[in-house]
């Protein structure tokens, strides 16, 4: 695998700890050839994170910008409880075209044990709050892979390469190899807090072809199969 169509999580100034604005990110991510870039800032679950009106705003926002760029709304936001529930409320999430959770430190979610976060996450996908699960191993806070993996392909949700987690190499390989024998879809994404960072994704795309991942699992592959995965038009 050579590349992907669009980096689909990416962070601005509006998350409270990223370097640039939107403007900045779609222009480096014009520059490296991307089709699109999904703008997922942490949502109102973490200190710093955008509020609620900033995610209200946002499908509009990004309709306004005029590049030969596809700009998809989005969110990184965090579980609040053993439930599954999200910070940012459901009336608001729904008009966003990519919600995705991850856990992240200063969070309800680093507060907890492994078994309990475990299972907020696997709430969260079988409710159907979340279409991406971030950065799920070599990460801040461990989960349970196997049953996290069961519940994403029994929920259709993707779970994510992330580029800035690749230099435990184990894991990283039985994570491919884990979802590469289960079928289970997954996203290539730089996770990208500044604008030069979006679509560094070279070392994710060796370890693909090096561990031999079927293409036809990686979500990002195309704007259609993105489209089709998580329910939108690509204009």
């Amino acid at each position: 695998m050579n590349e992907i169509a669009a980096d689909l999580h990416t962070h601005t100034i509006a998350s409270g700890h990223a370097l640039d604005t939107l403007r900045t990110v779609c222009d480096f991510a014009l520059k490296k050839g991307l089709q699109g870039i999904a703008t997922t800032d942490h949502g109102p679950g973490i200190p710093g994170g955008a509020n609620v009106v900033y995610f209200i705003a946002l499908p509009k926002l990004v309709e306004s910008v005029n590049l030969p760029l596809r700009i998809i709304s989005g969110v990184e936001d965090d579980i609040q409880n053993r439930r599954g529930e999200l910070a940012l409320p459901n009336d608001v999430r729904k008009n966003l075209e990519i919600v995705m959770t991850g856990c992240h430190p200063f969070t309800w979610m680093a507060d907890q044990n492994r078994r309990v976060r475990t299972e907020a996450v696997i709430n969260a996908m079988t409710k159907g709050n979340i279409k991406l699960f971030t950065h799920p191993i070599a990460t801040y806070y461990d989960i349970e892979l196997d049953p996290v993996t069961d519940a994403a392909i029994c929920s259709k949700v993707a779970l994510e390469l992330n580029s800035r987690n690749l230099s435990e190499r184990k894991p990283v390989v039985g994570f491919l190899e884990k979802c590469a024998k289960k079928s289970a879809p997954i996203v290539v994404n730089s996770d990208a807090h500044t604008a030069e960072e979006v679509g560094l994704i070279s070392g994710a795309l060796e370890l693909l072809s090096e561990t031999g991942f079927p293409l036809e699992l990686v979500i990002n592959r195309s704007p259609a199969s993105i489209s089709t995965f998580f329910g939108f038009e690509w204009d």
